[in-house]
């Protein structure tokens, strides 16, 4: 095991669970600790004594400067809305993002679920998220479940949002044909064709799309229905004009929503002030007022989903 990463002392080796393009562990530094991540690529060449050298150089260069205007933007979100990345450093080659070490330990794994009023209180406040971050026109490309945080408080749940080392800056998304790295299960349509080299917009609505996924599984313990025999994902079933079929259980706000984020048409889908709106009916903006027992936070909301 490395005994030193820069300024940081590894607590363990770096481990890729989870994660097929970095590697991370816990580490320490003046008496605290912290998640490093470690990103497997790009490496920085020890030497430019060669023109394909040059070029990686060059393109660690253009990784730096995305990443630190990323991480610049999103310590800017308002509210205690993100786990924010502390720290952004080259070390041997590779590069290293830092951020608050999040406990992970789950008290919670047996519960039969939330309640309908935590539900629409979590829903709306993960939307208020997605309004904050969006409005510093930061988008996270990577929204799912497990990278939604709830820490229990006395009013509900506070809820943040986690690793958005897959997101990127409205004026500077993915070049055309570039992997990315989303979750399938709650991929957009527009994301897909950009991977596969079509000029698709990347905006903040590829977060709305997952967004109404998301709010699917949360109010029913599933995702929106589809041909399975035909279609492996979400997005396919969009993209071919298939019907994709919702739960009765959602409310009929909810569902008219859920129905539009999940939209072929970016543009077409509701903004996050619609979000806001629709899901932050009937929610007490101060919290819920029933008490929660504990404080540690609950890393990934499909701890609190049924299994269907």
């Amino acid at each position: 095991m490395t005994s030193r990463i820069g300024e940081y002392s590894p607590l363990g080796p770096l481990q890729t669970a989870g994660s097929g393009s970095a590697r991370w562990c816990v580490a320490s530094r003046g008496g605290q600790k912290f998640f490093l991540k470690q990103f497997l690529s790009p490496v920085y060449p020890a030497t430019v004594d060669t023109p394909i050298k040059e070029k990686q150089r060059e393109r660690c260069r253009q990784f730096e400067r995305r990443k630190q205007r990323l991480y610049s933007a999103m310590s800017c979100v308002i509210g205690d809305t993100l786990v924010p990345v502390l720290d952004f450093f080259r070390f041997d080659g590779h590069y290293y993002a830092v951020s608050e070490a999040v406990h992970t330990h789950i008290n919670g794994e047996n519960k039969d679920g939330l309640t309908d009023g935590e539900k629409r209180q979590v829903l709306y406040h993960l939307a208020l998220c997605l309004q904050r971050l969006h409005l510093q026109q930061v988008v996270h490309a990577d929204l799912k479940p497990e990278h939604i945080l709830l820490t229990a408080r006395s009013w509900g749940y506070q809820v943040r949002l986690i690793d958005l080392d897959s997101g990127f800056l409205l004026d500077d998304p993915p070049p055309i044909g570039s992997g990315l790295e989303g979750d399938p299960v709650y991929l957009s349509p527009e994301a897909f064709l950009r991977m596969t080299g079509q000029d698709a917009p990347m905006t903040a609505a590829i977060d709305r799309f997952a967004f109404g996924a998301i709010i699917h599984r949360i109010w029913a313990g599933e995702l929106p229905g589809f041909d399975h025999e035909k279609f492996a994902y979400l997005y396919e079933a969009v993209l071919a004009g298939a019907e994709v079929t919702l739960s009765d259980s959602l409310p009929d706000p909810m569902r008219w929503l859920v129905r539009d984020l999940l939209l072929a048409d970016p543009e077409k889908r509701p903004d996050d002030a619609a979000c806001v709106r629709v899901l932050g009916n009937g929610v007490n903006p101060v919290g819920l007022t029933k008490s929660i027992p504990g404080d540690e936070p609950l890393n990934g909301l499909s701890h609190f989903m049924k299994k269907r």
